[in-house]
């Protein structure tokens, strides 16, 4: 096995890139990279009746979006099964497989009574009892049958486990492990379909593999890996066995998909609600592994300098949407503006919003009104609205409040006075006018400024108002004053 660390990303290309594999794929990734090693990415689309491109185009894009690069790959195994032949003839050669010609109500059958029997459900090897006659008139006939390979009768297989090791997690017993298809139901003339465990095996090792970092639930298939691995002659790699990511619980899953909109299990949907691919990596690095001075928020390079296998934990991780989202919010606010700007300009195209010769410069500004506040990309186009659209409807509770006497009228003309008098039409010189407003009529900030920030922005609640008046500018602002007039009863 070669010394310098080799990792990969093996995914399927069956549905969308879950953060739970996004996860996975980062700590392959980080190990590659704090190694000064390589990760390779390869795509298992062996099932062709799960196979979608669409799929294989959003996991490749969700993992550029993270910035997650590939040093080698995207290798397909549909392509390779040319070299799997040969493998499944060497192993035939060598007599670790044997044919198996059990229905799948046979086999259905066999382990619901083994079940019963409170046995191993394993396989009972009927067909490693069948007479070289049997198989061949079997073949002849055109018999479908899998191809499964011979565990030793008695011993354990150890897997080098660098995570979950341990009496129970690190040796399996092989008389519980069973005879395992390795192929999928087919005859000599139309071959069966290789499976997962030995095209990942096969995989693996030609590729170079050093360390496969996977999720816990694949502990069950090292044991199995390892044999083919010694079958075929090869030295097994590293395995280490990541926890389980829960939520509410349980754990997470594609099936939850569709449980709630707001929190998405995929890594693009997370992406079109305007999670930062800066803070999902952040968050989901957390996601089982802990930094050495125990930080919380760190850039990417610190990220790789500092994370190491033996920083894992063995124990459940939990996704925590709040910290996602605290995450996600630092992010925004740290973001240079002109970066903020650039990510947040499609969710306010999105929205119909028509940017065509707006000021760079004044978007910026606008954008970094609410910088503070909008923790999500997705949050900006409703928290401002109002600069791109005129109001048409009215908090009622600011109507009811600020726009239900005669006296509002007054104050609103007032303050429209003030403003048409203001040069340059800018946030000192506004406030100062406001100011002078407030001093001569004897109302407060308060009294003056809501009626006109209703009017403005149809809330009651915004950023600064000198703020809102000054990039909102003098012709649009009075023009809102003016049409907010008419709500107000006349005495």
């Amino acid at each position: 096995m070669s010394t310098k660390v080799k990792t990969r990303f093996a995914p399927s290309p069956t549905g969308f890139l879950h953060v739970g594999g996004a996860r996975t794929a980062l700590f392959n990734w980080l190990y590659a990279r704090a190694s000064g090693g390589t990760f390779l990415l390869r795509i298992e689309d062996t099932d062709e009746a799960r196979h979608s491109e669409a799929s294989v185009a959003q996991i490749l894009d969700s993992l550029s979006w993270l910035g997650l690069d590939w040093d080698e790959g995207p290798y397909f195994q549909s392509r390779r099964i040319e070299i799997y032949r040969e493998h499944l003839e060497r192993l035939r050669h060598s007599g670790a497989i044997y044919p198996a010609f059990e229905s799948k109500e046979e086999l259905e059958e066999m382990r619901a009574r083994a079940l019963a029997e409170k046995r191993n459900p394993i396989y009972d090897r009927r067909s490693l009892r069948l007479d070289p006659g049997d198989i061949a008139r079997r073949h002849a006939a055109g018999e479908p049958f899998v191809w499964r390979f011979r565990v030793p009768d008695d011993g354990a297989t150890q897997v080098p486990e660098t995570l979950m090791l341990g009496a129970a997690e690190g040796s399996f017993e092989n008389a519980a492990i069973g005879d395992f298809a390795i192929t999928r139901p087919g005859t000599l003339e139309q071959p069966g379909m290789p499976l997962y465990n030995f095209v990942c095996t096969v995989d693996d090792a030609l590729m170079g593999i050093t360390h496969v970092i996977r999720g816990v639930e694949h502990l069950s298939n090292a044991p199995k890996q390892v044999l083919l691995y010694r079958a075929l002659g090869f030295e097994p790699p590293a395995f280490t066995h990541l926890p389980l990511i829960m939520k509410g619980a349980r754990k997470m899953s594609k099936r939850d998909a569709d449980a709630d909109p707001r929190f998405p299990v995929s890594v693009s949907a997370r992406r079109d609600l305007g999670y930062l691919p800066e803070a999902t990596v952040n968050f989901l690095a957390l996601m089982g592994w802990s930094h050495p001075q125990a930080e919380e928020l760190f850039s990417r390079d610190a990220l790789i300098a500092n994370f190491s296998l033996d920083r894992l934990s063995r124990s459940n991780a939990n996704f925590d949407e709040d910290k996602y989202l605290h995450h996600n919010g630092w992010y925004i606010r740290h973001l240079p503006p002109a970066d903020l700007t650039a990510r947040v300009r499609p969710f306010l195209e999105q929205a119909g919003f028509a940017l065509a010769g707006r000021n760079e410069g004044w978007l910026a500004e606008v954008i970094a009104l609410e910088a503070e506040r909008c923790k999500l990309l997705a949050d900006f186009a409703p928290a401002l609205g109002y600069f791109f659209v005129r109001p048409t409807e009215f908090e009622p509770k600011g109507v009811k409040k600020f726009f239900a006497d005669s006296e509002a009228l007054g104050r609103l003309k007032d303050m429209a006075a003030a403003l048409e008098a203001v040069q340059p039409f800018t946030r000192a010189g506004i406030e100062t006018a406001v100011r002078a407003l407030a001093e001569r009529t004897g109302l407060s900030l308060g009294a003056l400024s809501q009626p006109v920030r209703l009017a403005l922005t149809g809330r009651t609640f915004s950023p600064g108002l000198f703020e809102v008046l000054e990039l909102l500018g003098r012709e649009e602002s009075l023009a809102r004053i003016e049409a907010a007039q008419a709500l107000i009863p006349v005495a």
